[in-house]
C-alpha cells in the first residue's frame, strides 16, 4: 500500500499498516545524530590562549559544524605553518604568522567599519591603504586645486607617506604632518589663495583617507609585543591630547571632536572575534606561544567570520 505520506504494509501481528518510509527516515535520522555526536566528541575541548578554551558542542550552539571547523582548522595551519630547509627556518614564527593572519583576515571588514563612519566611499577606502593608491588619491586633490605638481612636492609626498618612517608616532599625528605639508603647498603655489582657502570637504575626505592608510601601516605587526606597544602608544595620544594645543584643521577651523572620535587603531574596528583573541594573546603569559594553540585561535576566528557573514546574507531581503 502506498500513500502520500510514504510506502505502508500490513503487520498482522499489530493488526495495522507500518510506514516504512518514516522508519527509514527515523533510522537515518538516529545515525546522523550519532554520528554528530562522535564527531563532537573527537573534536572535544579546544585550548585557546590565556588558558581559556571552547569546545566542539559550545561551537555546534553556534551553528559551526564539525566539518565547517575541520575546515577552519586547515585554513589556520596553512596559514601557519614552520617549515625548515636543511634546518634552518625558512618562515617567520609562529606567533608573527598568527598575527598576520588574524590582522589580514579582519581588515576589510574594518576598512568598511571606518568607511561607513568616515562617510567615504568604500572603494576610495581601499584604494587608500595602498602606497600608490593614496598617492593617486592625494594628486587628484592637488589637480583640483589647481596645485601643479613638482618634482620637489612629489618627494615631500613621498617623504610624508613613507610606510619606514613611523617610529612611535600614531596615524593620528602623521595625518596632522600630511595636512601641513598641503596647507604649505597651497600657500607657495601662485595664484592659490592659500590653506583657508582650500576645498573644506575635499580636505576632509584626503586627511579620513590618509589616516586609513596611516592606519593600516601601523598594523603591519609581527609581533604581540608590537601590538602591546601600539595600543600604549594611543593610551598615551589620549591621556595627554587633552593637554594639547595643536590641533588638526581644516579651513582654519578646528574639526569638532576630532581628538576624542580619531585617537584609536584601526584594530578597534575589526570583528569582536579576532579582537578577542588578539586580546587573549596579549594576556597569554605562560612563555612562548604553542603552535597548535595559535592555529585553534586563528580557526576559531575564520569561523566566527563565516557565521558573520552567513548571518549577514540571512539578513538580506530576498529581490
Amino acid at each position: 500500500m502506498s500513500n502520500d505520506s510514504g510506502m505502508s504494509i500490513w503487520v498482522s501481528d499489530i493488526d495495522g499498516y507500518i510506514n516504512i518510509d518514516a522508519i527509514s527516515r527515523a533510522n537515518d535520522e538516529e545515525l546522523a545524530r550519532e554520528k554528530l555526536a562522535d564527531e563532537l566528541s573527537d573534536i572535544g575541548n579546544i585550548q585557546l590562549l590565556a588558558g581559556k578554551s571552547t569546545s566542539a558542542d559550545e561551537l555546534y550552539r553556534k551553528k559551526i559544524s564539525p566539518s565547517e571547523w575541520y575546515h577552519a582548522l586547515h585554513l589556520a595551519g596553512m596559514r601557519i605553518r614552520c617549515e625548515t630547509q636543511y634546518g634552518v627556518e625558512t618562515v617567520q614564527s609562529s606567533e608573527a604568522q598568527f598575527v598576520r593572519g588574524m590582522l589580514d583576515l579582519g581588515r576589510q571588514y574594518a576598512i568598511a567599519r571606518y568607511a561607513r563612519l568616515e562617510n567615504l566611499d568604500y572603494q576610495s577606502a581601499l584604494t587608500a591603504t595602498l602606497p600608490h593608491g593614496i598617492r593617486a588619491l592625494i594628486n587628484q586633490l592637488l589637480i583640483s586645486e589647481k596645485i601643479i605638481r613638482t618634482q620637489n612636492i612629489d618627494a615631500k609626498i613621498r617623504a610624508v607617506l613613507n610606510p619606514k618612517d613611523v617610529g612611535n608616532m600614531i596615524a593620528y599625528r602623521r595625518v596632522a604632518g600630511l595636512q601641513n605639508t598641503l596647507h604649505q603647498f597651497a600657500d607657495n603655489t601662485h595664484n592659490h589663495p592659500g590653506r583657508f582657502r582650500l576645498g573644506r570637504e575635499k580636505m576632509r575626505v584626503i586627511l579620513s583617507l590618509a589616516r586609513l592608510y596611516f592606519s593600516t601601516v601601523e598594523l603591519k605587526l609581527k609581533s604581540i609585543d608590537e601590538l602591546r606597544s601600539l595600543l600604549g602608544f594611543y593610551e598615551n595620544e589620549r591621556t595627554i591630547v587633552g593637554q594639547d594645543s595643536a590641533r588638526v584643521m581644516t579651513n582654519g577651523r578646528f574639526i569638532k571632536g576630532w581628538s576624542q572620535r580619531h585617537i584609536q587603531p584601526l584594530i578597534n574596528f575589526y570583528p569582536y572575534a579576532i579582537r578577542h583573541g588578539l586580546k587573549r594573546a596579549m594576556s597569554h603569559d605562560r612563555g612562548d606561544f604553542e603552535h597548535i594553540i595559535l592555529v585553534n585561535e586563528l580557526a576559531l576566528a575564520y569561523c566566527e567570520i563565516s557565521r558573520m557573514k552567513r548571518a549577514a546574507r540571512e539578513r538580506k531581503p530576498a529581490r
